[in-house]
């Protein structure tokens, strides 16, 4: 059913003069949120708030939550409130000397923040993949007035989850790179996160003498640090794995760029690929919602002229017919 209405949404005109291996498509949630798909962080929120309001209260403890929140998602989790974790903590953690001592109690500082950075990164990721995995894609005739005209035969960069490109538009599984992971594949993991990269020097037990301090601050401050850890998103280790498909883009001519905010969180893979672009004579067509200034950010982040740049809407689908 998707290629038969493919085919009628393309039309049966002369075959496009670029051949299909030399089209690369960049997808972003931008497209499946124009698909009619609930594919929003905000929508996230909105699920982890039903499904666990524990671990939602946790997030607006030690985060701001608002929309701009939501709208960053990945990138807002660098910013956890480690001042105001620590001090909530800090009820856990009585002097030695304290007339209600007891060595029952001694891990109870490290206990409560292992539970809080827990909540906050292990059992949200795991919600996180339980909500993508239950998102409804619509069939190809409930959004037929907004399907595009795709190339099946071209390539996917894919930073979405989903496998709307392979269920709406019949594209073959082995066109698609899902560089975050597909929830299509249960025991996959999604890849999610901020972009921070900590120095040493970030450690929260940095500087600290081991012989005088106390032990277990020093076991918080290395939860704490292990939060950091465990929701950076490890983009040098995906880029590596995928080395074969950024070395087979040489011969690449032309980047449609659907849905995808070009964010800094997400820069270095776009860099990788620029880099493995054997001419710089690529033609780019970069979609904007509401306002192309982001969009521009983006591709002069990327080091390409804006100017050699075309900005559309994806709602123009004539526009992205590819010649």
């Amino acid at each position: 059913m998707a290629a038969h209405v493919l085919e009628l949404d393309l039309g049966t005109g002369a075959p496009p003069v670029t051949p299909g291996d030399q089209i690369l498509y960049i997808i972003g949630n931008g497209f499946d949120l124009h698909h009619g798909i609930s594919s929003s962080y905000t929508a996230f929120g909105k699920y982890l708030k039903h499904v666990d309001p524990g671990t939602h209260g946790q997030l607006e403890r030690y985060f701001s939550v608002d929309d701009e929140f939501w709208w960053q998602f990945e990138a807002q989790l660098q910013y956890l409130d480690t001042d105001l974790l620590l001090q909530d903590a800090e009820a856990f953690l009585p002097s030695y000397g304290a007339e209600d001592w007891s060595d029952a109690g001694h891990y109870d500082y490290e206990y409560e923040l292992d539970r809080v950075v827990a909540a906050i990164s292990s059992t949200m990721r795991a919600h996180f993949s339980d909500w993508v995995r239950q998102l409804v894609i619509p069939s190809p005739t409930q959004v037929i007035s907004k399907l595009l005209p795709l190339r099946r035969d071209a390539r996917y960069l894919n930073f979405n989850y989903t496998d709307t490109l392979q269920r709406m538009y019949g594209v073959p599984d082995a066109s698609v790179l899902h560089i975050h992971g597909a929830a299509v594949h249960a025991g996959e993991e999604l890849v999610l996160g901020h972009g921070w990269e900590r120095n040493p020097s970030d450690s929260f037990n940095h500087g600290i003498d081991p012989e005088s301090a106390d032990v277990r601050v020093m076991g918080g401050n290395d939860i704490v640090d292990r939060y950091f850890t465990e929701t950076f998103k490890p983009t040098a280790r995906v880029i590596e794995s995928h080395q074969a498909f950024f070395k087979g883009l040489a011969g690449i001519k032309k980047i449609f760029v659907m849905g995808h905010s070009l964010s800094e969180v997400d820069m270095p893979y776009l860099l990788e690929l620029r880099r493995h672009l054997a001419s710089s004579d690529v033609h780019w067509q970069v979609s904007f919602h509401g306002s192309p200034e982001q969009a521009e950010e983006g591709v002069l982040n990327m080091g390409i002229d804006v100017d050699e740049v075309r900005f559309v809407t994806l709602a123009a689908s004539a526009q992205w017919t590819c010649p």
